[in-house]
């Protein structure tokens, strides 16, 4: 699979066809066996005499630092306020300063629509608020490519939508984001690639006017037909 700059991929499939996994592949929450995995022509990771070697450990670092993670339940720190989980990476990872990155997270929060809510907690939110507190953290490290793992699926439908809303302006914005998701809707009207996945393998691909009106393959007629 490829994503170029300023694409959206949608990954769709089954539970457990491997889509979340393909997701930890890329920023190495999980390690690959054989195989590559290329970041703005640099490997991350190449396979030689059949096994997998990783980058140099600066090389690496740099590279796995171009991505943002959001995830499927947060993850975010519940000890700390919504402004002091923005600006903890940046401070901790990248050595900024707090007073330089006070701005930019701030502008962030504005951004997701909770410029109001710096000095909550995360007991004082919403779990859609929280998903966008999330979106804006990994933003926060200015990364050039954003991996979403299923943002949505622990939010009930009416939070769905503002977590959705905010992906759907990233992506008016052209960042480059792969996005797991089981939000046929989204898939179809903001990605400009759309990836099936069953049993650890890609069944089919395609833009997604091609792809929801005319797929292929009978297991993706089978799964969209479920689906739609």
């Amino acid at each position: 699979m490829e994503v170029k700059r300023g694409e959206v991929l949608a990954i769709i499939g089954p539970s457990g066809s491997g889509k979340s996994t393909l997701l930890r592949c890329l920023n190495k929450l999980e390690t690959i066996d054989s195989g590559s995995i290329e970041i703005k022509g640099d490997f991350l990771a190449v396979t030689r005499e059949g096994r997998a070697e990783y980058a140099e450990a600066a090389k690496e670092h740099k590279l796995l630092g171009c991505m943002g993670m959001v995830f499927q339940q947060f993850n975010l720190f519940p000890h700390m306020t919504v402004l002091q989980n923005l600006i903890e990476a940046p401070m901790l990872v990248q050595g900024q300063k707090r007073e330089a990155i006070l701005p930019y997270a701030r502008e962030l929060l504005q951004k997701v629509g909770l410029a109001d809510r710096e000095d909550y907690y995360l007991s004082q939110l919403s779990g859609g608020q929280q998903q966008r507190v999330a979106i804006a953290r990994a933003l926060c490290m200015k990364p050039d490519i954003m991996l979403f793992d299923e943002p949505t699926s622990a939010l009930d439908p009416e939070l769905t939508g503002e977590v959705l809303k905010t992906m759907r302006e990233l992506a008016a914005e052209h960042m480059t984001m792969v996005v797991v998701t089981h939000e046929m809707a989204f898939a179809r009207e903001a990605a400009s690639h759309v990836i099936f996945m069953e049993g650890g393998h890609i069944i089919e691909q395609g833009a997604p006017e091609e792809f929801f009106a005319h797929p292929r393959e009978e297991r993706t007629r089978a799964f969209l037909r479920n689906m739609l």
